[in-house]
């Protein structure tokens, strides 16, 4: 089967002719075809779709020298084979977000019947919880927007978009699609699940786990583990140890107590650097017209998205992360007294308001060398933002006032998504001054580059600082095992993966190094 490129047309009634003429073969020697990848190009003086199409031809080998045209690579998800180890009990997953919930469906459908533990509650019973914190700013430090069933995915706008060319993304799409998911995200180009969407997604994806032999300890934390001579032994948790001696450790990217306690073992942990930022806010209709122009009407291109990046004189990089069109901005702390903000969508994409992260590089050059700086850089400035917001409530700010360091008076055409309330402070106030620098460079780029940017009554609201974790939990780049054996690190809150597909794809890795060194037990 060969891959044919860049098949533009204006509907898919015209796939087939646009196949014919780039090939440049008759209809019967066309034996099959299917999209592979859809995507939209708006640059010229009408909307085209471009198509990525997989097709079976006669005579394949002779087209392969034309344009745009390639072998189909092979995306079947291949079997790993078991090692010989022994496994003293049932593996661990430690953590039910992105990695968690594709480590343990590897590792149940390869017949090893894993438990998991949960630290948050069942996704139902912590949309509960999370509904009230939003409401009334009651916050359960154990299930919230960072912990729980889902992970932090799971309030997101449910975006599967990566620049990752791994095999695996297949493999997690076609797994979301059998949970549930529209089988349109196998061939767009910027596919996107929608909160809503995504929690009954989890919930099929924890009851095949479960059907293949698998455990759920809900309202569950890793308390400690137990290592001889560098070797996991047994784990505590629910007043219990439990031998272990394979552990998946996918705790997402707020789980600094977690951390903190494989630290004391001895675990290798670095540094690493981060991003900290504000959700900008802007008319979902603004954004439309700025992206779209004379196609800001087009039912088939709105909502708009955009992604800009700036390096400041300083050297630091701005960047939009996470942004979400027809979305919401929305409390997302994990610890009293801490302020995180995070955005997300629903999966019709329909709120009024799109935002965005707009984030600066943070590296040592910030909060120094000292293990664990920049977590407490992190959690400081949270505090600070909780103390300017006031119980909960979002720092906010104009764009164009945080430009004049003047606090704002009153909203514009913008009015915040935010549903617990909000406090107009003096962005300039809480951040450093190496940041206020990036972030002001930044807004006045992205004004030039796309005009209304700050002045259409854009709204600042602080602190989004969750992007990514501040640390790495080393592991060898060989077997993903850490210093201490049975341990795997995963995902984005071990410090190698950012997003939903490759917190996914790295889940699924990890499971299968424990797969490839331990034998399958009699459990």
């Amino acid at each position: 089967m060969i891959r044919l490129f860049q098949v533009k047309c204006a509907s898919e009634n015209e796939i087939e002719a646009q196949i014919l003429k780039k090939l440049r073969i008759r209809k019967e020697d066309l034996l099959q075809w299917h999209v592979h990848r859809k995507s939209v190009d708006a640059r010229h003086q009408k909307v085209l779709f471009s198509y990525v199409v997989d097709c079976k031809v006669k005579n394949e080998k002779k087209l392969l020298k034309l344009k745009d045209v390639s072998l189909t690579p092979d995306e079947t998800y291949h079997l790993v084979m078991s090692g010989e180890h022994a496994l003293s009990a049932r593996p661990i997953v430690v953590g039910f977000g992105p990695a968690g919930m594709f480590a343990a469906l590897i590792l149940a459908q390869y017949g090893y019947k894993p438990i998991v533990l949960e630290r948050g509650s069942n996704v139902d019973v912590r949309k509960q919880k999370v509904e009230t914190f939003w409401e009334n700013g009651v916050l359960d430090e154990e299930c919230n927007v960072q912990f729980g069933e889902g992970g932090a995915g799971a309030f997101s706008d449910g975006k599967l978009t990566t620049r990752s060319k791994d095999a695996l993304c297949r493999k997690v799409l076609e797994e979301l699609v059998s949970f549930g998911a529209k089988p349109d995200i196998l061939m767009d180009q910027h596919p996107h699940i929608g909160t809503d969407a995504f929690l009954s997604i989890i919930k099929n994806c924890r009851k095949e786990i479960e059907r293949l032999g698998g455990t759920f300890y809900f309202d569950t934390k890793l308390e400690d583990i137990k290592v001889e001579n560098g070797i996991l032994k047994q784990i505590y948790f629910n007043h219990q140890w439990m031998d272990c001696n394979a552990l998946i450790l996918a705790t997402g990217h707020s789980a600094s107590d977690t951390i903190l306690m494989l630290h004391k073992h001895g675990m290798h942990i670095e540094n690493k650097p981060f991003a900290v930022g504000v959700r900008i806010e802007h008319k979902q209709k603004y954004i439309n017209e700025a992206m779209l122009h004379e196609y800001s009407q087009d039912e088939r291109l709105i909502p708009a998205r955009y992604q800009l990046t700036y390096t400041a004189s300083n050297s630091k990089g701005v960047y939009t992360f996470c942004m979400c069109p027809g979305g919401y901005v929305i409390p997302s702390s994990c610890q009293k007294e801490q302020l995180v903000v995070n955005g997300m969508s629903y999966a019709s994409r329909s709120g009024e308001n799109a935002n965005s992260a707009l984030l600066v590089q943070i590296n040592d050059s910030d909060y120094g060398n000292e293990l664990f700086a920049g977590l407490k850089y992190q959690e400081e400035l949270e505090r600070k933002a909780f103390l300017m917001g006031q119980d909960y409530k979002a720092c906010v700010q104009l764009a164009k006032d945080y430009l004049a360091h003047r606090v704002s008076k009153q909203f514009e055409s913008v009015l915040p998504t935010y549903s617990i309330g909000t406090t107009f402070c003096d962005l300039n106030d809480l951040f450093s001054k190496e940041v206020n620098l990036a972030l002001h460079e930044a807004l006045e780029h992205f004004e030039k580059k796309v005009p209304g940017f700050v002045s259409s009554g854009a709204i600042l609201s602080a602190v989004e600082s969750r992007s990514s974790s501040s640390v790495r939990l080393v592991r060898d780049k060989e077997n993903y095992v850490s210093n201490i054996q049975g341990l795997y690190p995963s995902g984005e809150g071990s410090g190698y993966a950012g997003g939903i597909m490759t917190s996914a794809i790295d889940g699924i890795r990890s499971a299968e190094h424990l797969i490839e060194y331990f034998a399958k037990g009699d459990f």
